[in-house]
């Protein structure tokens, strides 16, 4: 985990009056979540390990050919401990440095963490038990670096895929510089925008069916 908290008091509060701005608004039912990490990815460790092992191995056996008076009968142990201990070390920063450890990182497979950790939230908080179906459920991820949107069957028809992706990609592009509130609110923003230029609005009676307060999850399922 980064060194800081995902969100402050002061964010929660913004946010959760962001939310019941445009819920007001629009009478969408909004839900929020800011998530440290969608996936554990155990097997960066071991990418980081394989590529830094391969990498000096290499490095070994061209010192070997470039100078073969180096070579003595304890030559193969210092280079097995080379290799090893190069792989033990990218392991252990892919461990402990989320920033190393993304650089083994399929984008596709961070994209499809995100997303099936949306579609598990959508049904753990009941987005679709909302009187009018008219749930959307936004997140942002921090360690993936990437967020989702995900909408109940209200918009079918009337917001297609191509607008939720611009939500997701405003959202996604205000994460690397205004950290998880900086994004969340962008996405807010271009989502409000979205359900205005659709014509979507409050009706008489609306009520809160789904909490405004936002969803801050430090763990990985």
């Amino acid at each position: 985990m980064d060194d800081h908290r995902l969100l402050g008091r002061d964010d929660l509060a913004a946010i959760e009056a962001r939310i019941g701005a445009i819920e007001s608004r629009t009478g969408a039912q909004v839900v929020v979540a800011a998530l440290e990490r969608s996936d554990r990815f155990h097997g960066l460790r071991w990418r980081a390990y394989a590529l830094a092992s391969a990498v000096a191995a290499v490095a070994v056996t061209i010192a070997d050919l470039t100078r073969p008076e180096w070579v003595t009968a304890h030559t193969a142990i210092v280079a097995a401990a080379i290799v090893v201990g190069a792989g033990l070390v990218a392991a252990l920063a892919a461990t402990g440095i989320p920033a190393f450890a993304r650089l083994f990182l399929q984008r596709s497979r961070a994209h499809a963490a995100v997303n099936a950790r949306a579609r598990s939230l959508f049904v753990e908080r009941e987005c679709a038990a909302t009187p009018r179906r008219n749930a959307i459920l936004l997140i942002a991820s921090r360690y993936e670096r990437v967020a989702a949107v995900l909408a109940d069957r209200a918009y079918r028809g009337r917001i297609d895929d191509a607008d939720w992706q611009r939500v997701v990609d405003s959202t996604t592009s205000a994460m690397a510089s205004g950290g998880v509130r900086g994004a969340l609110v962008a996405g807010l923003d271009a989502l409000e925008s979205l359900l205005v230029a659709r014509g979507f609005a409050a009706l008489p009676g609306d009520g809160n069916a789904l909490p405004d307060a936002p969803l801050v999850i430090e763990d990985a399922p």
